[in-house]
Order: structure tokens, then C-alpha cells, then sequence
């Protein structure tokens, strides 16, 4: 490995002039909004809604705001001619003596008001916007019967199961007044390679100073990197004040596991905890401790690492932070990393500055907790309890407010919808009588509500049934039937109606397929048998094989004995067709064709 071997009295010189011309700047900004500052020529902010709260335990001044919410602030001066700015987290926002805004998102913020043209320090106020909870209604939608109680609860007892659940566990806190990188950075093989980092602290008021070593508490760093011999530290305060913190020295000794062997970017080793400060944890310096504070790394069967351990040390300047008094706390602090050899790498992985706990401002959170919960009163609501809700929802869409409210009286709702829908069964037939040879019924469904969620049942009196909404059914049996419709919705809710369908008996018609005109008094003549149909209105035509007449008659209960029409001798034997018309009891003309057989 090579170097640049410099005089030690000049060794800092030099570094600083190095300093001022290769940087690597790699800045976080601190963002706080704790200061608060006294007001200057009776400069003061007035609130217009809603109040303004003093937190002496704090010494700050607090707007408790619900989410969503909008403050109205005035300015007052002493001096008529001021020009105001108005600042959100120090971002500007608007000018004048009025400040109107909404604030969206739950969290802490800080509006400032300043009088540039009188030089007096922000006056301040800090807002505290409330999280907005978590209800959960399962379910969030529920069917019910109209006008009979339902009760809803968790508990198995309870006719709809149903539970809330609120979550408020959101806590917002103030940015510390210190940081640390939130990202490593890398420190690649250089030859007097110069790396700058900066933090912006602002949470302190604009006034304060450093006033002893002791009020930084320490200094500290996660760092990997080889051979201690070849790096310097320094520390940058706001004013420019430099503070060395390490020099150079350990020679071969490293800080944290080292990855050297492969100086790629890629490679990183392990860093190691390192701090800085007046009241160290090792008595002395880091140069001291590579005498007696190290551990051994075996790296492979013949190769060994020193490491210096992880503690805080002295810084390396003889005065410790001396430099640095009568420095700001806010502005700018930059660590500088001057690497003067080649081959040799490593990484910071974070940084930062920790000062005195009595130097730092008052922490504050938003955190509001759950004060009260439940639903809102409602006429249809029977009782409630923190288990069970029983209600009695009219007809139609009812909704229930559930209501949250916070230790800010902030009021969160969420609705439980119950849809009450009444249901009335009702049906048409297309005939109320039948006759058991043409007894088919159509039912036309008339129920209301006719919707989807509607299951139909039924009964038509005799055993069988059908879930269909407009069924078709034979009553051939002659009786009475009795068909009910039962009507049932999602919330279980039933209705139900009847009719009755009467079958009545229908004519009957009976024909033989053969007889014998032999004159032994058996089946000795061919006559159809009818039952219900009128006598006077009949007529009956027989016909041989070749179409010819050879018989007819109008009297219903005259057959034929077999002698043919146009001869008057018996028929010979075979088919024989026959034609007859007659009228039914309810008067209707029927007629009946058909063929039969002449046996000898």
C-alpha cells in the first residue's frame, strides 16, 4: 500500500487545505418543530377557532385539531405597518395578518409567524392533529325483519351475530434533536481522498449556544474501514470551529471487520459502534486504545486482524470540543474523512450528534386515545350495551350511526345499515276449476318484494312442491286442493298465501275393439259408453274398409248388431271404423274416432 508521509505539525495543516478542495457532501436534513421563541415588539398570534392551549409542563403553546378540521389565526402587533409570514414546518405559506388552513393528514406541526422587518424571533404555535380510528362493523350491512325486535351482539345468544372493532393506537413524536444517516456511505480506496457529511440540526431555539465541552454528550459513528493508520476525523461545528476527533494512528489496526481483500463497493464489511466524547467510556484517546483496547480477528489459518473495540473515546485534540463554544446548536454539522492511502476501503453507515438532555427542547406527541364509543340514540334502537344492540327497525333502509370520539372530542362515525323489507306472498291461477282430463293450473307470482334475494315455496296440497317462481302444476286427482305460496326473504322474514283449486270430473268415453253378432248374447253389438255428455245431442257413423256407411244412429243407446245399412245382412268379418259427436254436460261438442274389429 502506498502514502504520503507528512511532518506531524504540519499533518492538520495540510488536511484542512485538502478539506477545501476535494469534498464528498452527502446532507440530511433534520427537520424539527419544537423551538419556541419569545415574541418581540408585542408581536402575538390569536386564535380565532379554536383554542389556543398552553402546555407550561412544555412551555409551548397547543391547537388540538380533529382530522380534516380548519384553524382560523390572526397576528397583533404593536407596530400598525408589519409585514407578517406565515410558516407551516418552516415552509411558507402565506402573508398578512390573517391565517386560515385545513389540515388533512393527522400528525404534529409547527405554524410560525414572523416580522422580518422588525428582526424579532418567530412567535409560535404547534398544532396536534388527531388520527383517525379504525371501526370496523362486521357486518357492516344486516337484514332484519320490520317491527320485531333483533338483537346483535358477539354473544351466540343473540339472533344476528355481529361485533366493532376500534383501533386508535397511532402515536406521532416529535423529531430528536439529533441524526443519522439513513443511508451508508461509501468510502472507496483513495489516495488523500477528502469525504464530507453534513446534518442540519434546527430544533433548538435560535439563540442557544454552546456553552461547555460537557454540553455535547457525545459524538458517534457505525464504521468499517482498514487500517486506522491511514484516516483523520474531524468534526465541523455551525460557526466553522473544527474539532479533530481522530488522528491518524494504529497503523494496521482496523475499525470494525474490514473487507480489504476486496475493496468493491459491493463488499461491505461489519461496522462497528464508535463514539466521541468528554466523559468516555475508555479513559483516553482511540490512539491509546490500539495500545490496550483491540480485539483479534482471525481472518484465515495464517492471517490475523486487530480491531479496535467498539467504546467511546477522547477526541484526539487535547481541548476535546473546546472549539466549539459559543457555536449555535442549529445549523450545519459536517464530519470530515480524509483517507490518505491507497488500497484500503470502507463504509459509514450512520453518524450523528448527541447532546446534553438538558439542553434539549421539550419533546411532544400526538397521541389521542379513545374517550367514548357506541351507537348513537335512534328511535328504533330497543336497548344497547357493550355486548348486545336489540333494535326494532321500521320498513325500509335504517341506519345506525356508531361513534368514536377521542381525548381531542373529535367524533368518528361509521354506519351499520339495516335494510327492514317487508314481504307479502300473493298469487293468480289461471283457472280456479279443472276437470281431472285437462287439469293444468299456471300460477302467476304476484309477492312483493320481487327481487333476486325472494325464495319461493310451494305446496300444492297433495305432497308435492316447487321452489319456482311462476309454476305450472296438473290437479288430475278430483278434489279440493289447497296451494299455498310461502314467501321467505334474506332476513328470514316469511309471508304467506292460499287459494284453493277444485278438479272436477270430466265425460267419459268407452269404446270396445271388437265384438261378435253371432246371437249368443255375448258382446253381440257395438255401442261406445258415455258417461256425463247429454243424450239428445248425439250421432254415431260406422264404416267398412272400402269408406261405406253401414250404420248410424242418433239414439246414445242403440249399437249396432253387425247387419250392414244397405243390405240388411251381417257384415263380414274385419276393421271397422267409426265416427260419433256428442255434447259434454258443460255443453261442449266433443267427437271421437277410432276403428274396431267384426269377429264372426
Amino acid at each position: 500500500m502506498g502514502g504520503i508521509i507528512i511532518d506531524s505539525n504540519n499533518r492538520t495543516q495540510y488536511r484542512l487545505l485538502q478539506m477545501k478542495n476535494r469534498f464528498f457532501t452527502f446532507l440530511v436534513f433534520l427537520v424539527s418543530s419544537i423551538t419556541y421563541a419569545q415574541n418581540c415588539g408585542g408581536l402575538t398570534i390569536s386564535s380565532l377557532s379554536p383554542k389556543i392551549i398552553e402546555d407550561r409542563a412544555l412551555e409551548l403553546n397547543f391547537i388540538n385539531l380533529c382530522m380534516g378540521e380548519t384553524i382560523n389565526l390572526t397576528a397583533e402587533s404593536q407596530n400598525n405597518s408589519v409585514d407578517y409570514k406565515w410558516y407551516i414546518d418552516d415552509e411558507e405559506k402565506s402573508t398578512g395578518e390573517n391565517f386560515s388552513h385545513t389540515f388533512n393528514q393527522s400528525g404534529g406541526y409547527t405554524i410560525k409567524l414572523n416580522n422580518p422587518s422588525e428582526n424579532c424571533s418567530a412567535k409560535e404555535v404547534n398544532i396536534r392533529v388527531g388520527f383517525e380510528p379504525i371501526i370496523e362493523l362486521n357486518p357492516s350491512t344486516i337484514y332484519a325483519c320490520p317491527d320485531i325486535e333483533v338483537s346483535l351482539g358477539e354473544d351466540n345468544s343473540n339472533d344476528i351475530p355481529f361485533s366493532t372493532i376500534t383501533e386508535l393506537d397511532t402515536l406521532w413524536k416529535s423529531p430528536p434533536c439529533e441524526d443519522e444517516f439513513s443511508e451508508p456511505k461509501y468510502l472507496p480506496d483513495g489516495l488523500d481522498q477528502v469525504y464530507e457529511t453534513e446534518i442540519s440540526i434546527e430544533c433548538f431555539d435560535e439563540s442557544k449556544t454552546i456553552e461547555s465541552v460537557n454540553d455535547i454528550d457525545s459524538v458517534f459513528i457505525n464504521i468499517e474501514h482498514s487500517f486506522m493508520g491511514d484516516l483523520d476525523i474531524y468534526l465541523t461545528a455551525p460557526n466553522g470551529s473544527i474539532v479533530t476527533l481522530f488522528e491518524a494512528a494504529g497503523d494496521d489496526t482496523w475499525f470494525g471487520e474490514a473487507t480489504d481483500d476486496d475493496d468493491t463497493e459491493e463488499n461491505r464489511g461489519t461496522g462497528y459502534d464508535y463514539g466521541w466524547s468528554m466523559t468516555p467510556s475508555y479513559q483516553g484517546t482511540m490512539a491509546q486504545g490500539v495500545l490496550n483496547n483491540t480485539t483479534t480477528l482471525t481472518l484465515s489459518q495464517t492471517e490475523t486482524a486487530s480491531i479496535l473495540n467498539s467504546d467511546t473515546y477522547l477526541p484526539t485534540q487535547s481541548q476535546g470540543f473546546s472549539p466549539f463554544t459559543g457555536s449555535t446548536l442549529n445549523g450545519t454539522w459536517k464530519l470530515t474523512i480524509v483517507d490518505t492511502r491507497e488500497d484500503d476501503n470502507g463504509w459509514i453507515f450512520k453518524w450523528g450528534i448527541k447532546f446534553k438532555d438538558e439542553l434539549l427542547p421539550s419533546s411532544w406527541t400526538v397521541e389521542n386515545q379513545t374517550q367514548s364509543e357506541g351507537f348513537i340514540s335512534n328511535p328504533s334502537i330497543v336497548s344497547k350495551s357493550e355486548q348486545t344492540l336489540i333494535i326494532k327497525p321500521p320498513v325500509g333502509e335504517n341506519k345506525y350511526v356508531y361513534e368514536v370520539k377521542d381525548s381531542y372530542d373529535c367524533s368518528y362515525t361509521k354506519e351499520l345499515t339495516v335494510f327492514a323489507s317487508d314481504v307479502k306472498a300473493h298469487f293468480e291461477v289461471s283457472t280456479d276449476v279443472v276437470k281431472n282430463l285437462d287439469a293444468i293450473v299456471d300460477f302467476k307470482n304476484q309477492s312483493t318484494p320481487n327481487t333476486d334475494d325472494i325464495s319461493y315455496y310451494w305446496d300444492f296440497g297433495n305432497g308435492d312442491y316447487s321452489y319456482d317462481d311462476n309454476p305450472q302444476y296438473n290437479f288430475f286427482a278430483i278434489d279440493t286442493h289447497k296451494v299455498q305460496l310461502t314467501v321467505t326473504n334474506k332476513a328470514g322474514c316469511t309471508d304467506t298465501y292460499s287459494r284453493d283449486i277444485i278438479t272436477e270430473e270430466d265425460y267419459i268415453v268407452w269404446t270396445p275393439t271388437a265384438f261378435t253378432p253371432n246371437g249368443d248374447g255375448i258382446n253381440d253389438s257395438f255401442k261406445l259408453i258415455l258417461e256425463r255428455t247429454k243424450k239428445d245431442d248425439y250421432s254415431l257413423f260406422i264404416y267398412d274398409a272400402w269408406g261405406k256407411l253401414v250404420f248410424e244412429t242418433n239414439d246414445i243407446d242403440e249399437g249396432w248388431d253387425g247387419k250392414r245399412k244397405d243390405n240388411g245382412i251381417i257384415a263380414e268379418s274385419g276393421n271397422y271404423s267409426y265416427l260419433c259427436h256428442f255434447k259434454t254436460n258443460q255443453d261442449k261438442s266433443q267427437e271421437k274416432i277410432g276403428s274396431f274389429f267384426l269377429m264372426e
